[in-house]
């Protein structure tokens, strides 16, 4: 309070300095920046000066006279405004001779109609770009604002927040409720509409899917909107351009989501096709190409984003070859991974399901990535391998073979007789060919070789068949068959044996007889197990369902006990 009476002098003498920092230049059109300050800053609001903003523009190479020419003038500003362009004045030059050029475009990159010209020794506004303003205008300001503004309640005008009135906020949350209707309205559209037509194609896909696709072409929809519906509310420029990149970057982002979107969709699609086709190779690639075109989607959406970001993307592209350059130096592993993947495809050494040896990883194929190749083991292990190693390992492919091989020998006792013998080989031949899984064109049952203490035959033959369960179990029904077939002949099976000769003073015994069938009997018996046979039973005998793996348990009824 002491201080007050001695602040109030100097407060009376700082206001006509105050007051002239205030003051708007006075008008100047000898540099390009001076004349955009000379318009721009007579057309502020509170401080216009009709007089001196039209001094800096070239009216009679345009043409206009008379009143017409504040009109275009304040036409020009308020497209520029309501278009969110911002005039950098202070990016302009400040001199009269501007050296290499003989004109000073009003923006770098956009709106090239717009620029001053040198005449007479002032800087003015060409005559193109007074020519250019009606029709800027129009694609600017759509719809008169202005008159129904005037008509509103004096307290609809009043400007509580940053220089923007009541109207305005008012208007600003009556777009955005419109722009959330029109996306939740077009999402719905796409999403029930869009199964429909997909199913009437002939494809089928995830409902997931189609609704994940269908929210960013809303968001699209709520963009268009508030594109249209945001310029009627006649912000500043600065607020315009700062929701006009905020819409373009929306509507780029979302475009960027629906074509990420759609090569899932594609993708659904595509995979449940491969679901349908013999072939796994379409299984293959279904992930591989979903993974590369998601990448490329990224890459070029982010490039598009930056677009409309107004970034210079030239420059940005120049920098990142460099760099993806010296990554390419830094990661040659992962280069050679991605070749790899390449060569998988092209030369096709397994497909996903196939059991493989590779190196001394043993499993089942379940995923071929860019990168690596996912195996599934035996004990249920996920093993990953780079696709450059595969390319350098030999790859044992059991997926691919078509015959399975079974390779044994069965010996039998040295009491059996030579037509005992050849009537078991016989047998087990017609056994195989009764079986429906065994190859009937390649397979060796013969008398092999006298063992240590038993007559050894060679089995050799193949199943057709390209499942590991079904070989283990037509294999298990070959072997019953071929203990059925050795009872029914009288045979034996030898096991490791020594005879020991010991003296003795008592009476020999006699050694029991062997009973052998007669032969008309053996081959009775050996074509009983042939195809049709009353002895042949390529299922093996079955006294339970067998409890096969993946199989249903089938539960007894207490009237079948009772039957």
């Amino acid at each position: 309070m002491r201080l007050l009476p001695r602040a109030l002098p100097l407060a009376v003498l700082l206001l006509p300095a105050v007051a002239a920092a205030q003051e708007p230049p006075p008008p100047d059109c000898s540099t390009p920046r001076r004349a955009a300050i000379t318009w721009l800053g007579s057309l502020q609001e509170g401080a216009e000066r009709p007089d001196a903003a039209i001094l800096c523009f070239d009216w009679d190479g345009a043409g206009v006279s008379g009143a017409e020419r504040l009109d275009l003038a304040t036409k020009l500003k308020q497209a520029l405004d309501v278009g969110g362009h911002w005039v950098e004045v202070d990016d302009l030059p400040d001199e009269a001779e501007v050296e290499g050029t003989d004109r000073v475009r009003l923006f770098e990159t956009k709106l090239p109609d717009l620029y001053y010209v040198q005449k007479d020794g002032q800087w003015v506004l060409s005559a193109r770009s007074v020519r250019a303003v009606p029709e800027l205008h129009a694609s600017a300001v759509s719809f008169d604002v202005e008159s129904y503004v005037r008509s509103l309640p004096d307290w609809a005008r009043v400007k509580p927040l940053f220089g923007i009135a009541w109207w305005q906020l008012i208007g600003l949350l009556v777009a955005v409720f419109f722009g959330l209707v029109a996306r939740s309205v077009v999402s719905w559209l796409v999403a029930t509409y869009g199964s429909r037509v997909i199913a009437r194609q002939g494809q089928s896909a995830d409902g997931n899917v189609v609704a994940q696709a269908a929210r960013p072409i809303g968001t699209i929809a709520m963009a268009g909107v508030l594109w249209y519906l945001l310029p009627l509310l006649r912000f500043s420029v600065r607020v315009n351009q700062i929701m006009n990149l905020a819409i373009r970057v929306l509507a780029a982002v979302a475009v960027v989501v629906v074509l990420y979107r759609i090569v899932d969709l594609l993708s659904d699609i595509f995979a449940r096709r491969a679901q349908k086709t013999d072939t796994k190779l379409d299984d293959q690639l279904v992930p591989l190409v979903r993974k590369t075109l998601k990448v490329f989607v990224v890459v070029v959406g982010a490039i598009f984003v930056l677009q409309n970001m107004d970034v210079d993307v030239t420059s940005l592209l120049a920098v990142g070859t460099v760099g993806t350059l010296a990554f390419s130096f830094a990661a040659q592993d992962t280069v050679a991974n991605l070749f790899g993947s390449v060569s998988i495809f092209a030369d096709r050494p397994f497909q996903i399901g196939d059991w493989v040896v590779i190196g001394g990883t043993e499993g089942v194929v379940e995923e071929v990535g860019m990168r690596s190749t996912r195996i599934r083991t035996f004990y249920n292990s996920l093993i990953t391998l780079p696709n450059s190693l595969i390319t350098k390992t030999p790859v044992d492919n059991y997926g691919a073979r078509r015959y399975r091989r079974t390779s044994t020998t069965v010996g039998v006792t040295y009491d059996t007789t030579p037509e005992q013998l050849q009537a078991f080989c016989d047998g087990i031949r017609a056994i195989l060919q009764s079986n429906p899984h065994v190859r009937k064109d390649a397979y060796e049952i013969h008398f092999k070789a006298f063992g240590a203490s038993s007559l050894d035959i060679m089995l050799y033959f193949f199943f057709e068949t390209d499942s590991w369960s079904v070989e283990l179990r037509e294999r298990h029904n070959v072997f019953l068959e071929i203990l059925r077939l050795a009872r029914e002949l009288k045979i034996e099976f030898a096991f490791p044996t020594q005879t020991l000769h010991v003296a003795s003073v008592t009476e020999p015994q006699p050694v029991p007889h062997k009973e052998v069938p007669p032969e008309e009997a053996m081959a009775a018996k050996v074509i009983a197990f042939a195809p049709g046979g009353d002895l042949s039973r390529p299922a093996g005998p079955r006294i339970t369902d067998g409890f096969f793996a993946g199989q249903p348990v089938r539960r007894g009824r207490d009237h079948d006990a009772d039957g």
